[in-house]
């Protein structure tokens, strides 16, 4: 069911990858530009958010530490709590800006999933209980990534999922635009924390963008360009903090494919003795809410799986891991996939090659990529472990410079 608005009455959808919140000042910054946003479009404002840079991640290893295959309604309830931390700083920021913004739980966006609790599947989304909230208060925060199941228990819609719940949100409101921001320029032509080389795409059709995204590339969460083609939202893909002129970023909705490289940097590859078995396992594991690439070497078949994914050892256990190797994959713009493996500290000298080989000169035109700026630098929350606490000295992972400016995964990283 969508909610019909009149033109100048319908939300503003907005999402914030967990780069926006780097520092706490970040939930400053997002509330000042909300606050901008609302004044100057004069309609009510849903601000979705992410969990701190980092913060999953540490719960994950986390529940790793404790469990080999924790309950998938553990995993949610601990899971998702970076979310709700987010919901409720950002409220807290809004308010300080004298603009009071009223926090929500995944059980007032009226997102409905069903399916294991830590990636369950969206499967509806109604719109009395958010427009209720938003004819009370003009600002909503919502948490990213979350629904609720039948049963009314909050659920995970999988990993990078807030692109999912902000698309699905602006599609039952009646909005016909849905911003996505994060810390990459927008669609790139690969990840340009990997690539810095990779161009910035100025617009895209929904199957390009779902073609990336289904081989592995984390730029829009696949499920969001379904929901987004389904109900006509065009996309918006966005840096932050935003300087540039309106129509800037990607614009995901009529456009043209890409040529794009994406290196598999969080996944493991498994080989199988045929590709018999590697298809069958590939489809159990889809059919659990993993995105996984099944492909061919010279001499064996094989898949490569989110590293690290709750219940993968269950169904690869005949396989052999290739530890230390690490898929990168070329896609042409008229739709072929070309898989290699190759050394993981190979991958991002070999995702550079494979680039200058699809963009060697490309002219900067309005159909086509532009030239690249300088590769920022993936960074991750001081305060990502306000949760659980620092992690132990070993585990921790060297940090670097946060970039100057600031969409998310690969070929552009992280949302």
């Amino acid at each position: 069911m969508t909610a019909r608005h009149a033109p100048d009455s319908r939300p503003l959808v907005l999402k914030f990858g967990g780069s926006a919140f780097a520092d706490l000042d970040g939930y400053h910054r997002v509330a000042r530009y909300a606050v901008r946003r609302r004044a100057e479009a004069r309609r009510p404002l849903v601000v979705v958010v992410s969990a701190m840079s980092g913060t999953t991640d540490r719960l994950q290893r986390t529940l790793d530490a404790l469990a080999a295959d924790p309950p998938a309604r553990a995993a949610a309830m601990l899971l998702t709590a970076g979310e709700t931390v987010s919901v409720a700083l950002l409220a807290a920021a809004l308010d300080a800006a004298g603009a009071p913004g009223c926090p929500l739980p995944a059980a007032a966006t009226g997102l409905l999933a069903e399916g294991p609790g830590d990636r369950a599947e969206l499967v509806s989304a109604s719109p009395e209980t958010l427009s209720g909230a938003l004819a009370d208060c003009p600002i909503a925060v919502v948490p990213g990534g979350q629904a609720v199941d039948a049963a009314g228990r909050t659920v995970m819609l999988g990993r990078n999922s807030s692109d999912l719940s902000a698309v699905a949100t602006a599609a039952t409101l009646g909005a016909d635009t849905c911003e996505l921001f994060s810390d990459v320029p927008g669609v790139c032509t690969a990840d340009p924390y990997l690539v810095p080389e990779a161009r910035t795409l100025t617009r895209i059709s929904y199957e390009g963008v779902r073609r990336m995204s289904r081989h592995g590339a984390r730029v829009v969460h696949e499920g969001a360009v379904d929901w987004a083609e389904r109900a006509g939202v065009r996309l918006l893909c966005r840096p932050f903090p935003w300087s540039g002129a309106p129509e800037g970023g990607t614009a995901v909705g009529t456009g043209p494919a890409a040529a794009a490289v994406v290196v598999h940097k969080d996944s493991d590859v498994w080989s199988f003795r045929s590709g018999r078995e590697r298809r069958s396992v590939g489809g159990r594991l889809r059919a659990e809410g993993l995105t996984v690439t099944e492909f061919d070497t010279a001499d064996a078949a094989c898949l490569a799986v989110p590293a690290g994914a709750r219940g993968t050892a269950r169904y690869v256990r005949t396989a052999r891991l290739l530890d230390g190797l690490c898929l990168v994959t070329t896609l042409g713009a008229d739709g072929r996939a070309e898989h290699v493996v190759v050394p993981r500290p190979e991958a991002a000298a070999e995702a550079r090659r494979r680039h200058l080989l699809l963009y060697p000169d490309t002219p900067d035109t309005s159909d086509t990529p532009g030239p690249a700026g300088p590769a920022p630098v993936k960074i991750r929350s001081a305060h990502s472990d306000v949760l659980v606490g620092p992690a132990p000295a070993p585990a921790q992972v060297p940090v670097p410079a946060p970039p100057s400016t600031g969409r998310s995964d690969g070929p552009g990283p992280s949302r």
